[in-house]
């Protein structure tokens, strides 16, 4: 690549800074952060599981001919399960942790 070429790349625009956390009405925080997170995690199992759910029926009543993509929609779903397990035990873990503590 000649270096007349390198007059061509486009730069990066800059990076906006995050918006400041919403309030509602009465001052109270909008739900975000880790309740946020938590929740757009079980929505995301949800919609895994109920895909899970619908390539099992096509493939059980012969619509789908992959048995790859079923394999794969079972696997998806079995990871979100897992990731949501998993942050339940951090998170009993964490509180078992706070109870200990002497004050």
């Amino acid at each position: 690549m000649p270096i007349d070429a390198l007059g061509q790349i486009n730069h990066l625009s800059a990076l906006q800074p995050l918006a400041p956390p919403q309030t509602s009405e009465g001052g109270t925080p909008v739900v975000g952060g880790f309740a946020g997170v938590f929740n757009s995690l079980l929505g995301a199992n949800q919609k895994a599981n109920a895909a899970a759910d619908a390539a099992i029926s096509d493939l059980a009543t012969g619509q789908a001919q992959d048995l790859h993509t079923v394999t794969l929609a079972l696997a998806q779903a079995e990871t979100s399960f897992r990731t949501i397990l998993e942050m339940r035990n951090r998170l009993s873990d964490a509180f078992q942790e706070v109870a200990r503590m002497q004050v």
